[in-house]
């Protein structure tokens, strides 16, 4: 309980007295701890990412003795923050950190990739010619981005005045706030220039999908603050595959609302296939005009890349036809090899793709693989993922919606009327003091959390520090 106490201190003087009485309130209705077991079961989790090093820092703390993380790569990444890194808020630099400063104290990191699965054997091979066996196996591999799946994409990027931007690596972000400066600098100087902007949406699956349109909503409020002479000027477009401006109705319509009120077009059903990086063009399909090309000129394309599974995922025995580890999609746990699960962005679960999605799967994964430690039975696992995903839309300055759902786009916000735990459920979800409040969390709240508790095993999504009850009986008899 030490450790609890010592972070709930920490807790308090960064989240304040009203926050703090939200958390005690959970608390009284959380099981109680559960001493941990000294277990000496060999758990091999495949990636170091957000899904396994908090995983890792979980099952440690439940007394997992062997627990191998196997990650090649030396930086660990905070996504969630490239946004407001491209929004010019926050120093890219704020999101990385030293992959091994992350490293569950206790785990034995091997940096290298995984090459290939051998299930029936409990063995995975890595890039550098290692056997590892194991008892258990969690695959937290994530979503691999593929850069080149759009002709003139990576040129664009990585040419410095090209006005192709992106805010889905660490790599780009940084020009996407000098690119989106400069298109302000430019309307505000010339007072007959105008520009025009372009934000995609990939028609693959996707992390964090409402990643493009945060960074166009922030881009909007910060034209509209220079003024109507600036922002009349600039012409702003959302070109998406689907034909809606989310994928759940409720904040869909809300956006929608939105996006006709400020004046950003909607350009539905179209998919961006390649970039004239030289002539400033961008190459769509319209998919509802039999399959017509649409060519856009653009002063600005700020890109969604296409995402998939990653390709040593792909032909592995553990996956599905579309390459994504085949899972349970409330128990995470193989549908192939009960002794294998999986969270986390590489998974076959119709879940939205977020760092919050993770923190609601892995207390789901750490009790059911100590139930089937327990009793050897696939049928005895009785912890239930509901499909929670939180996607907080920056929708200006200082301004965020926060979006929280679940399977089949059920409503679960945490500080909702109809969803929410008391207290918290009567602070309500709209007005500008929640957008303000949201926003905190997203800017100062959330990245404290993620390096001084999730990276340690101590943070449980919406429970907060608290150790939920994740069992089917009780999750249903809180909907």
């Amino acid at each position: 309980m030490s450790a609890y106490i010592k972070y709930a201190k920490i807790g308090a003087k960064v989240l304040g007295a009203s926050t703090l009485v939200g958390a005690l309130s959970i608390y009284t209705m959380s099981v109680p701890l559960i001493p941990p077991k000294n277990r000496k079961e060999k758990i091999v989790i495949v990636g170091g990412g957000t899904a396994g090093v908090g995983v890792a820092a979980m099952l440690r703390n439940r007394g997992m003795r062997n627990v191998t993380i196997v990650e090649p790569c030396n930086t660990h990444y905070y996504q969630p923050l490239w946004t407001l890194v491209g929004g010019g808020l926050k120093p890219v630099a704020a999101s990385a950190r030293p992959m091994a400063s992350v490293m569950p104290s206790g785990t034995n990191w091997i940096q290298t990739s995984v090459k290939d699965f051998y299930p029936e054997k409990n063995q995975v091979t890595t890039a550098d010619g290692k056997t590892l066996e194991y008892d258990y196996l969690v695959v937290a591999a994530g979503m691999q981005t593929n850069w080149d799946a759009i002709p003139g994409l990576l040129e664009g990027l990585e040419k410095e005045d090209s006005g192709v931007v992106s805010v889905y690596s660490y790599k780009y972000a940084d020009k996407t706030a000098k690119s989106l400066k400069a298109i302000q600098e430019k309307l505000k100087s010339d007072p007959k220039a105008t520009a025009t902007c372009i934000f995609t949406l990939s028609p693959t699956v996707i992390k964090c999908a409402g990643a493009p349109q945060k960074i166009m909503w922030l881009f909007e409020d910060q034209l509209r603050s220079l003024g109507a002479s600036v922002r009349d000027r600039a012409d702003l477009g959302f070109w998406m595959p689907g034909s809606a401006m989310f994928g759940v109705k409720y904040y869909s319509d809300k956006l929608e609302e939105m996006r006709t009120k400020k004046n950003v077009g909607g350009l539905f059903s179209h998919v961006l296939t390649s970039i004239d990086v030289d002539k400033k063009l961008a190459i769509f399909v319209d998919k509802a005009n039999n399959n017509s090309i649409v060519r856009q000129k653009f002063d600005l394309l700020h890109v969604a890349p296409h995402m998939s599974a990653p390709d040593f995922l792909k032909k592995s025995p553990l996956s599905d036809a579309d390459g994504w580890v085949d899972v349970d999609k409330h128990t995470l746990q193989s549908t192939k090899y009960e002794n294998v699960f999986a969270l986390g962005d590489c998974t076959n679960t119709p879940n939205s793709k977020t760092a919050a999605a993770i923190t609601s799967q892995a207390p789901v994964l750490v009790h059911n693989m100590e139930e089937h430690m327990d009793k050897k039975r696939k049928e005895a696992l009785d912890g239930s993922y509901s499909g929670y995903a939180s996607c907080p839309l920056v929708i200006g300055q200082k301004k965020v919606m926060l979006a929280e759902f679940g399977y089949g786009g059920q409503i679960m916000e945490t500080f909702g009327r109809e969803t929410g735990r008391f207290p918290l459920k009567y602070f309500g979800t709209d007005g500008a003091v929640q957008y303000r409040f949201f926003y905190f969390l997203k800017e100062q709240l959330f990245p404290f959390v993620y390096w001084n508790l999730w990276t340690k095993g101590l943070w449980y999504g919406t429970n907060g520090p608290i150790k939920p009850d994740v069992r089917k009986s009780q999750v249903s008899s809180e909907k």
